[in-house]
């Protein structure tokens, strides 16, 4: 008796089998994927973030030292026991209180830390939400920092105070800018809390709109609703703290179910680059502010009331802090610039636009996918796109989502935008045909607390099929590739389906999650890109359409990589796979453990044994010729045979019988 142990291998699927799809599942074809320019790879150590600057540079070469920089001397700060400031970091934990959430105790003492080390500036940006019209509107968040982080940036704020002469400037995006409450209230309440170091502080805090989402007729913007989007906190243009974070308390800390999102604490140059894009806004936010019309939709409103507005700071210059090169690339939305006219871009040819059409009769133009212009003043749309391009093994996107919304709000508010970025998807989707591994995960669809702008989980995987068929040749090419190269679920942070656990907001209101009723599903609100174990970008921009004011960086560093894989990315699979409905390493071909061939002394026969598994977990089956053997056989167990000794050198197939993948191998002689 001969025994031979082997190894899975994807081969075609040749039996005659009973069920009229086998064909369906020949392999997609494919070709080596995209590899980079090799003289590149071999002059530089950062190939990847050199070919991400050679287009953004192509495309917004005007903008350069305004809204995109790359710098380098910059290292990631770990001096809060990690730069990696994810929230909650509960993994495996639900429920999961606030005084067990060590993420979130580490990215607001972060945020005290280093504002209170701050010698001249402070700058922060946020998102602001609407709380009043004409009465206070119900809302789990507030226009401006509130509990919790308002806490954490005035502690700062005071330490600094004690010490140094400060200029502190916070801008929030407001969606609604008649619906924002009073900067000088905010003002007024920090400097009680700080006391008498409050003199020596410099306030200027604003909230703005540059494009109003409303009726027609508006100065600006239509349909095309933009504010400020990023989560910045720079501090003396020497450090810095961005991603996705908002400065909500309800959202965050005081609920038993807080939002999966993600920061992180770079030192070094690449803040100055941060102070730079901050003052682009800021010129914006000076140059428009409102005075006497309350009513007004775009613009800004600028506190103190009565005091000035600061466009510009002019940090002293970082030191040297490390040895990473990064690159900050921001995006000016809609209303602050129209073009950049130095840029010679020619947007591409765009196969079927209308897959992200927004089909409603007051839509405007869709300018993420086909507006040049827009191209040109929101850089990060090109950067995103470019880090997908430079992909060989592997796209991991960790989002709220990569698939828009089209609305109309009640009343005179209307947001429009397209369903999704194309050319983005259209990159993945070139790159999922020759073999790149691609993992999405989202913010869960449907949920009540506007943590998702998705219905259901099929509205993207229906599109992404659409995107592939285009350039594979079909739908049946792009169902294989999907099934090869895509993993695709929704977030969980925990075996369980839904938070539990109850808490009290900061008004006092009870949030019960262990009542049926309430929705208590996982929100993320990370904007994370992966590729290739080697490049991220973390910042505020998220991968559906926006059109926003939003900022990030990309840095090439596989040892980050390894640390986000480790803390975020890895746990975050663990659990969110359970409901995947695409996951390509359940459809891998059964692993076939062994094959023995035996023949009794005088047997006309030989008796086959096969030892295989399932990666589906479901059982397998054995074919060859027009035969079909032990049909229902558990994976990890056996089927065995009696077939005559021709077999032997003859190759059969070891089917998965859920996924219909199957490994063809040849059986030995005896």
């Amino acid at each position: 008796m001969k025994t031979i142990i082997t190894a899975a291998a994807v081969t075609a699927f040749t039996a005659a089998i009973s069920w009229p799809t086998a064909t369906a599942f020949t392999a997609a074809v494919s070709s080596p994927a995209a590899t980079h320019d090799a003289a590149s790879a071999a002059s530089s150590p950062t190939p990847y973030l050199d070919q991400i600057e050679r287009a953004v540079r192509h495309v917004s070469p005007g903008l350069e030292h305004q809204v995109w920089e790359r710098s380098g001397g910059n290292r990631l700060d770990d001096s809060a026991g990690d730069w990696l400031l994810q929230t909650p970091q509960c993994w495996g934990h639900d429920p999961c209180p606030p005084a067990d959430r060590p993420g979130t105790k580490r990215l607001l003492s972060k945020i005290t830390s280093n504002i209170g080390e701050a010698t001249s500036t402070v700058d922060i940006t946020s998102l602001g939400c609407p709380e009043k019209l004409i009465l206070p509107l119900p809302s789990p968040c507030r226009t401006f920092p509130d509990g919790y982080f308002r806490d954490a940036i005035v502690a700062g704020l005071k330490k600094a105070a004690e010490e140094h002469k400060i200029t502190f400037r916070m801008l929030l995006g407001a969606p609604v800018l008649p619906a924002t409450v009073n900067g000088d209230d905010w003002i007024d309440a920090a400097k009680k809390t700080i006391g008498a170091a409050a003199r020596n502080i410099t306030f200027n805090v604003a909230t703005m709109t540059t494009s109003y989402s409303g009726t027609p007729g508006v100065p600006i913007g239509g349909y095309t609703p933009s504010w400020n989007h990023s989560k910045l906190f720079v501090v003396d243009g020497r450090t810095v703290i961005t991603g996705g974070v908002n400065t909500y308390t309800n959202n965050y800390v005081q609920t038993p179910k807080p939002v999966t999102d993600m920061m992180m604490a770079i030192r070094g140059p690449a803040a100055a680059s941060a102070t730079g894009y901050v003052n682009r806004l800021w010129d914006w936010t000076c140059a428009n502010r409102n005075k006497w019309n309350w009513a007004a939709t775009t613009g800004s409103w600028v506190y103190p009331s009565g005091g000035g507005c600061i466009s510009t700071l002019h940090p002293p210059a970082a030191a040297r802090a490390g040895d990473l090169d990064m690159l900050e690339v921001g995006g000016l939305g809609v209303g602050i610039q129209h073009k950049d006219g130095s840029s010679t871009y020619k947007l591409p040819d765009l196969k079927q636009p209308d897959d992200a059409k927004c089909k409603l009769s007051f839509a405007d133009k869709d300018v993420v996918n086909l507006d040049r212009d827009y191209q040109t003043v929101n850089p990060e749309e090109t950067a995103l796109r470019e880090m997908v391009a430079t992909a060989t093994k592997s796209i991991v996107f960790s989002q709220q989502d990569l698939y828009g919304w089209c609305a109309s709000i009640g009343g005179p508010i209307k947001a429009v935008q397209p369903l999704a970025d194309l050319r983005l998807l259209d990159n993945v989707a070139a790159k999922m045909i020759h073999g790149v591994k691609v993992r999405i995960v989202i913010s869960t669809p449907g949920n009540e607390d506007a943590y998702s702008t998705m219905k259901n989980m099929a509205q993207l995987s229906d599109l992404l099929r659409k995107r592939i068929a285009l350039q594979a040749g079909g739908d049946r090419k792009a169902d294989q590739v999907m099934q090869d190269t895509l993993q695709y679920a929704s977030l969980r942070s925990s075996d369980k389906p839904r938070w539990e656990g109850k808490e009290k907001n900061d008004e006092g209101k009870v949030i019960n999650c262990d009542d049926p009723k309430e929705a208590c599903t996982y929100a993320q609100h990370t904007k994370l890109i992966v590729v290739d174990d080697r490049v991220f970008y973390l910042g505020s921009k998220n991968a559906y359409p926006a059109f926003l004011q939003d900022d990030g960086y990309f840095i090439e560093d596989p040892a980050a990589v390894a640390h986000l894989k480790k803390e975020f990315l890895d746990p975050q699979w663990k659990y969110s796979k359970a409901d995947a409905t695409f996951d390509w390493e359940r459809f891998l071909p059964p692993t076939v453990v062994s094959i023995d061939t035996d023949r009794a002394k005088g047997a006309s026969k030989v008796k086959v044994t096969v030892k295989a598994v399932t990666h589906s977990g479901d059982s397998f089956l054995v074919a060859y010729g027009n035969k079909v053997e032990c049909k229902d056989t558990p994976s990890g167990g056996r089927c065995s045979f009696d077939e005559a000794p021709s077999i032997v050198g003859k190759k059969i197939d070891i089917v998965d019988r859920k996924t219909l993948r199957w490994t063809q191998k040849e059986v030995p002689h005896w």
